[in-house]
């Protein structure tokens, strides 16, 4: 399984258990919430396919984390080898920026079945948790497949409802250690002071998996990220082809991710976008993330590139523009449709 299609299935993973073949499905059989993400990550898929080059990790930043769980020992000459493994957020994700503020080193790792998997490092911040891992074989051989974690994220002791979405690649030539980077959405829980996380491990892989036992438990605090993250109001709205009005809400940037908020008045078969482009000359891509009948955000998709807009920019334009749904399951075409007037956020 490449990169991409590792992405694509964790994605469609929404419940945190779920499988791909929901995606299969029609649309009036799924949470329309999940139908959405899903069909705007696979055009996204498709359109950046040739310039993401195998290998390129990419990864969240992070916040102050406290483990709470302690680390299996191995013998003496792999644990050796995972402590050589220098894998930070930063430069998995290729940001440009300093994220020492925001970052704390969970490195503990938990063996079962002849694999070590290890949570690197964990960021809370709006709505997300964000984590990275390796893992790697016991004896230190190679792997010939991507065994990615299949997990169940639990929040406070309940599992929350919204999805998750991630990549993998191997770190190295050998293909030895993989690189796993995981975001989950949590909505309706506040994320601003400290929360108790579990992450539990099930398998590796998918189809010929290994099954057995990977735990992590830890609280995380996402006050200081969230302090630091700008605010900017729109209040633009604009009407759907189908009727449903879309309002923008709120522009918010940090060193870890640019959203975008916004309400809307109901259920709509459109896929929602904004294309912005700064008065520096950045041009990005705010693409479908987290949405229900009533409400959700738009996410800064380049940012995994370093392709944000800039901090010092002094203005933004934007466009507003949808992607209509197949009334049948199956490939997408439509194009993205412009939908209002363009406009202008002042950014200073």
């Amino acid at each position: 399984m490449n990169r991409e299609a590792y992405r694509l299935a964790n994605e469609i993973r929404t419940d945190f258990q779920a499988d791909g073949d929901r995606l299969m499905e029609r649309p009036e059989d799924l949470d329309m919430k999940t139908y959405e993400a899903n069909a705007l990550q696979e055009i996204r898929k498709e359109r950046r396919k040739a310039r993401r080059a195998f290998g390129k990790m990419t990864v969240a930043a992070c916040a102050a984390v406290t483990l709470l769980t302690g680390t299996v020992v191995f013998r003496q000459e792999v644990h050796a080898a995972i402590d050589r493994i220098a894998w930070s957020l930063e430069n998995a994700l290729g940001l440009s920026g300093d994220l020492e503020d925001y970052r704390d080193v969970i490195h503990t790792s938990v063996a079962d079945k002849g694999y070590v998997v290890t949570l690197q490092e964990a960021v809370v911040s709006e709505e997300k948790l964000t984590v990275n891992y390796t893992v790697q074989r016991e004896d230190g051989q190679p792997m010939e497949q991507y065994l990615t974690p299949m997990e169940i994220l639990y929040v406070n002791g309940k599992q929350p409802g919204g999805g998750g979405g991630g990549s993998a690649s191997f770190l190295d030539e050998t293909q030895t250690v993989l690189g796993v980077e995981m975001s989950y959405d949590i909505p309706g829980v506040d994320l601003s002071g400290e929360n108790e996380f579990q992450i539990r491990i099930g398998a590796l892989g998918s189809g010929n998996e290994v099954r057995g036992k990977w735990d992590f438990a830890f609280t995380a605090d996402g006050a200081a990220l969230m302090a630091d993250t700008r605010r900017i109001a729109i209040g633009k709205e604009f009407t759907l082809p189908d009727g449903v009005t879309v309002t923008l809400e709120e522009l918010t940037m940090n060193e870890l991710e640019q959203r975008i908020s916004f309400t809307k008045s109901g259920a709509t078969n459109y896929i929602q976008q904004v294309l912005a482009v700064d008065s520096e000359g950045h041009q990005v891509e705010f693409g479908l993330r987290s949405a229900d009948e009533t409400s959700g955000y738009l996410s800064n998709e380049e940012i995994i590139d370093d392709g944000r807009l800039s901090d010092t920019a002094e203005r933004v334009t934007m466009t507003f523009g949808v992607i209509e749904l197949p009334e049948e399951s199956g490939q997408i075409t439509a194009d993205f449709e412009p939908v209002g007037e363009v406009f202008e956020l002042e950014l200073q």
